[in-house]
């Protein structure tokens, strides 16, 4: 609530405006009866408005004015007069006062004088705050330029950087500042300035970046403010150095932290405020400048050669031009980016490599930099061989060097990028496909598993003839076919985690090439293998090989097919060396061959002889990882138009014992599978269901068979079984929560769990991977595999 003074020698009249006419209007009033105790308390304490009388017993309302003048008092003054003159009311104006009130005055009266002076009041202290505030900012803008044309002017490093910890005390009302240098390759904090700070010496200060609050700054690269409300308790800066508050702010050069500038409050307990971080993070950016001014000053004046390195070696793309868009220079990133060397650059037109319909755009925005008006950055795509395209974001700036305009371009090259976000938009486009291909090949297995068991339980029936057999064998065969392909389908097609298996070699390209069967019958190639039969096994990824495998024997039917066909040869042996055993697989076409020029970047990623649209370049820059990876050597021998050959060697690594190697679906004869059993049958396809009965019956088997694990749970309930045979993928419920219900209910029959599946175990957990070691049986399956793993179970607990 606003304070009003009333000076009046009526006492009658100050007791009513204080104590009726003031508070109905919402002040609060304070009484003086004479002048000499008005100025009183007027010293002691200004009020917001002064109520003054004209005539008071010891002194004229004039003579008051004069005095409020004299002492500086600013505080706005209403006359009160019974009988005033204009030219009373003139001299009360020009000494300050802001309005009279001739008495008796209203209620009414009272209210809008007063409002109004009161209003200006506000409205001046207002200002005077702006003003204050404007003039803290123009001080505040004004150390920030000076310190800016010290950054430009100084040359004395060790003097600058004091000045702008100096600056950085006095801006932000700290007790102490300091400046670090990161030392990267110690990975330390060094001081470089000091303000206000008693240390004996220098190098206790010098802090690491790893257990230092300050280096979290450098590890962070974001401002840190921390005050003793935060903590509870003061903030240690080193062993030594504990503050109430701190503010770190990085400098920073780019994406690189090379310093940290602190101011600490470390006997006041004000916390630093938002404004102070902004000033600290404005002078840490000239601090950074200084730094990297320093560093760049000193590298011109110890090398000019050094400084043409720089710009020779930029990592984009630099181009000076002149009106006619010829090339002055350019720097090597330029060469390389448009297949030639920085010399032979100077002179040609830049339209040489620019693509004749994007040439009018580029002109035109070449011409309106020429003419001084603003040009975003465009993007272009230069020609680099007849094979390869590279797109560049240009930014191009207007130069004028002796009076002579020329067009700087800078080009940053975003080939790989813009293949790359292809190639990213290919895989989303691949892992959907994989998704769709899996889920239609776990489909295609359990009519296959169908197909083959009951082709097998026929061939089991001794009375049939010779022609009826083997018509059945054939159906038995075809379905055990397509059942490799589906399982490769989904090898290929499922993600999996990097793994080491005992692996044949033979087999990876046996299962590659079929999926590739039907593409290379209708591209009339012919495949012509010469394997190994005696080559060893050695410990490798087998997804990753059939990864590679299939990579390169896409690149030779594509390079065959231009012919209209061809001949894919594949061969494996050992060889050995004088660093060891391999084994070598070499893969030969007789296509279009590779020109020599391009033999020693096609493992280069993004590398391609393919047109554009037609080929990422990223093929066999994956084998050259994958074979990296597995400590081999891969390498390409090929004569344009003749054919290529691409050899692998492997180091052949015996496997320790106990290693895993790949499940195998190799059919044995058939055979017992043990004691009769009574046999419990969980899967959701009824065809499934009704082979498997009809074959464990053909086996000896008493089987019962349901279609999801809520009616096991009921059988198991009523019925005592010998061992469970469930599929893994159910609707509703699998075979896992199964298996789980079955050990904590019936743990006598916990292992004694067959799983089939018609899906890869990619997408499992590891202990779930763990769980169907030994009892899994891929569809389709054979009856010898069903009942070898039957006979392998452990005996049956009787706890």
């Amino acid at each position: 609530m606003e304070e009003i003074l009333v000076i009046d020698d009526s006492e009658h009249v100050s007791r009513m405006l204080a104590q009726t006419v003031l508070p109905e209007l919402g002040y609060r009033a304070a009484i003086a009866l004479t002048a000499k105790s008005g100025l009183e308390r007027l010293r002691a304490r200004l009020p917001d408005l002064i109520l003054l009388d004209l005539q008071l017993p010891d002194m004229n309302g004039l003579d008051f004015l004069r005095i409020l003048t004299q002492e500086g008092i600013d505080v706005p003054v209403i006359l009160m007069t019974a009988h005033g003159s204009e030219m009373i009311a003139v001299e009360a104006f020009r000494l300050g006062a802001r309005n009279y009130l001739i008495k008796p005055f209203s209620d009414n009266e009272a209210r809008e004088v007063i409002d109004q002076a009161l209003r200006e009041r506000r409205l001046q202290r207002e200002r005077d705050r702006l003003l204050q505030l404007l003039q803290q900012r123009v001080q505040e803008l004004t150390v920030l330029t000076r310190v800016g044309k010290s950054v430009t002017t100084l040359m004395d490093q060790r003097q600058l950087l004091d000045r702008i910890v100096e600056a950085a005390v006095y801006m932000t009302q700290a007790d102490e500042g300091i400046l670090f240098q990161y030392v990267e390759q110690k990975h330390e904090l060094i001081p470089l300035a000091l303000r206000n700070v008693a240390v004996e010496s220098l190098d206790r200060l010098r802090l690491p970046v790893a257990d230092s609050l300050v280096g979290q700054v450098v590890r962070s690269g974001k401002s840190l403010r921390l005050h003793r409300g935060m903590t509870d308790e003061p903030i240690a800066i080193t062993a030594t150095m504990v503050v109430q508050a701190t503010l770190q702010t990085p400098l920073q050069v780019g994406d690189r932290i090379i310093g940290v500038l602190v101011v600490n409050n470390r006997r006041s307990t004000r916390a630093f405020s938002d404004s102070d971080q902004y000033l600290l993070a404005a002078l840490a950016d000239y601090a950074a400048i200084a730094l990297e001014n320093s560093r760049l000053y000193q590298a011109v004046q110890s090398s000019e050669a050094r400084y043409r390195t720089i710009f020779a070696n930029a990592s984009d793309m630099v181009l000076l031009l002149d009106t006619n868009w010829r090339i002055i220079s350019g720097n090597q990133r330029s060469a390389q980016i448009l297949a030639m060397t920085p010399d032979d650059l100077v002179g040609h037109p830049l339209q040489r490599w620019c693509l004749p319909q994007e040439w009018p755009t580029i002109a035109q925005a070449l011409q309106r930099v020429a003419q001084g008006l603003p040009q975003p950055p465009f993007t272009i795509s230069l020609q680099r061989t007849a094979y390869e395209l590279a797109t560049v974001e240009l930014n191009a700036q207007r130069l004028d060097a002796n009076d002579q305009p020329m067009i700087v371009c800078i080009g940053r090259d975003l080939t790989e990028r813009r293949r790359l976000e292809q190639q990213l938009i290919q895989s989303d486009k691949l892992s959907a496909l994989g998704q769709l291909v899996a889920g239609v090949a776990h489909e295609l297995n359990n009519p296959l598993t169908s197909i083959s068991g009951y082709a097998q339980l026929l061939l089991r029936n001794r009375t049939l003839n010779e022609e009826i057999r083997a018509d059945l064998e054939q159906i038995r065969q075809q379905a055990e076919r397509a059942g490799r392909i589906v399982r490769n389908l989904l090898m290929f097609a499922r993600e999996h985690q990097p793994e080491r298996l005992a692996t044949q070699i033979n087999e990876v390209i046996q299962s590659t090439l079929a999926l590739q069967a039907y593409q290379l019958r209708v591209d009339n190639i012919t495949v012509q293998l010469d394997l190994d039969p005696e080559l060893p096994s050695t410990v490798a990824d087998p997804h990753q090989l059939q990864q590679v495998l299939l990579n390169l024997i896409t690149n030779a039917r594509q390079a065959m097919n231009e012919r209209g066909s061809g001949i894919l040869t594949i061969r494996t042996r050992r060889y050995e060396a004088a660093d060891g055993r391999y084994i070598e697989v070499s893969i030969s076409d007789n296509g279009i061959g590779i020109p020599a020029q391009y033999l020693d970047k096609v493992f280069n990623p993004f590398f391609t002889t393919k047109p554009v649209g037609q080929g990422t370049g990223l093929g066999l820059s994956i084998c050259y990882g994958i074979i990296q990876e597995h400590q081999g050597q891969i390498w390409i021998e090929s004569c344009e138009g003749v054919g290529t050959t691409v050899f692998i060697r492997l180091p052949i690594v015996e496997a320790s014992a106990g290693a895993p190697t790949p499940s195998s679906t190799a059919t044995a004869t058939d055979a017992e599978s043990g004691p009769q059993q009574r046999v419990l049958v969980v899967d959701d396809e009824e065809p499934v269901l009704r082979m498997l009965q009809r074959l464990l019956g053909e086996l000896g088997h008493q089987t019962t068979v349901v279609s999801d694990v809520d009616s096991a749970l009921r059988e198991l309930a009523t019925h005592p079984y010998d061992l469970v045979i469930t599929d893994l993928r159910m609707p509703q419920k699998s075979g896992f929560d199964l298996s789980e219900e079955i050990r904590r209910s019936y743990p006598h029959l916990a292992e004694r769990i067959i799983f089939i599946s018609g899906d890869t175990l990619s997408t499992l957990k590891p202990h779930q991977k763990e769980q169907l070691h030994g009892r899994l049986l891929s569809k389709p399956f054979s009856i010898p595999q069903l009942a070898e793993l039957l006979r392998n179970l452990p005996p049956r607990r009787t706890d």
